[in-house]
């Protein structure tokens, strides 16, 4: 009975709570006193209307995980800074590779014209040149670090490589990158010039040898002899911090399309095809791995703030993109039908009576 009453208010269109949240139809609820239903029911009721879970409102800025390493050098994150914009004025330099120990905050760039991976291996030659080595490299999923001269070049000087899964990508590098950006057009505003690879370095020393918020000294002053000073600047406050976990195993979740980047707020947020929560990592904030219907496991993990709870049972609707064929099968009509939002390896057969409002297609 409560049940059949919110979808009355919700999808009444001239009702004040059509197509609302928790609060608006709470209020409706409330106001006229017909039922008495509690925010957690309609809570749980929302979470069964695509409506709602499709269309619910997305986090794009909310804490992620930090990179935690323990000493100096022991990882370095490296990103292509795209500049062909101004390439003509810089020697025909279109991209400035950046490269930046997690530890320390200190920082390398260096020119390049192409993303070939002989052009990376220069590059990366002239910044072990200058006395320093990871122990790994890590990188977003961009293919010109996965190019294999590059990628012989890490293995020869026994370098770990590993990429990010996430969206978000190596954070810690993209930071510098605005910084050194920021000095550039500065540098440029200030000389009337849009030529940088004369003074790179210059700008790059200048980050080096700034004090940076995060470690409370310059990165150029960090070494062996005071890497644990910088370790618990970095990291040591939240090591008593207890995490708590929002998701159980086994829940159903939609995955957030900012993991896809598509943000036009009107149209669906969420993705259509429904996951499962398969694992629970213990992180601060704490992150996800989930499986398909099929119990294919994603990869990478998932933030919360990436994942919403939903509600979905085998004898709800599930909507069809498209019907791809017919057929007779014990004197009954049956679809094969590709699903809305899932991939084609969940393309099935169900009864031509089961499929609702279905366009005359045969």
């Amino acid at each position: 009975m409560a049940e059949k009453y919110l979808s009355q208010i919700y999808y009444n269109p001239e009702s004040p709570a059509s197509f609302g949240g928790i609060d608006s139809i709470y209020r409706v609820v409330k106001d006229e006193g017909k039922h008495q239903i509690s925010r957690n029911k309609i809570r749980l009721w929302l979470q069964k209307q695509d409506t709602y879970t499709l269309h619910k409102s997305v986090r794009y800025r909310f804490k992620r995980n930090r990179v935690i390493v323990g000493a100096i050098d022991e990882q370095w994150e490296a990103d292509l800074v795209i500049m062909d914009s101004i390439s003509k004025y810089n020697n025909g330099f279109k991209y400035i590779l950046t490269v930046i120990d997690v530890l320390s905050k200190y920082a390398w760039a260096e020119p390049i014209r192409t993303k070939t991976g002989e052009n990376l291996v220069k590059a990366f030659e002239k910044i072990l040149k200058k006395g320093r080595k990871p122990e790994t490299f890590h990188s977003d999923k961009g293919t010109e670090f996965m190019n294999r001269k590059f990628q012989a070049f890490l293995k020869k000087h026994n370098i770990r490589f590993f990429t990010t899964q996430n969206e978000t990508k190596a954070s810690i590098v993209e930071r510098f990158n605005r910084t050194l950006k920021t000095k550039m057009w500065k540098y440029f505003t200030a000389k009337n010039t849009l030529k940088y690879v004369d003074i790179l370095q210059k700008l790059v020393k200048s980050y080096n040898h700034s004090r940076h918020r995060s470690i409370g000294m310059r990165p150029v002053d960090v070494n062996e002899d005071n890497e644990s000073i910088v370790w618990q600047k970095l990291y040591g406050e939240e090591s008593d911090k207890s995490v708590r976990f929002k998701f159980n195993i086994g829940d159903q979740v939609r995955i957030s399309k900012a993991r896809r980047t598509f943000k036009k707020g009107y149209l669906p947020n969420w993705t259509e095809e429904v996951f499962t929560i398969t694992k629970r990592v213990l992180r601060r904030p704490p992150v996800y791995k989930i499986a398909d219907f099929d119990d294919e496991e994603l990869k990478g993990t998932f933030y919360e703030q990436e994942l919403q709870r939903v509600n979905k049972s085998d004898s709800d609707f599930y909507r069809v993109e498209e019907v791809l064929r017919s057929r007779m099968r014990n004197k009954r009509k049956e679809y094969f039908v590709k699903w809305l939002g899932y991939p084609d390896k969940f393309n099935s057969w169900v009864p031509a009576e089961s499929v609702k409002d279905i366009k005359s297609m045969y």
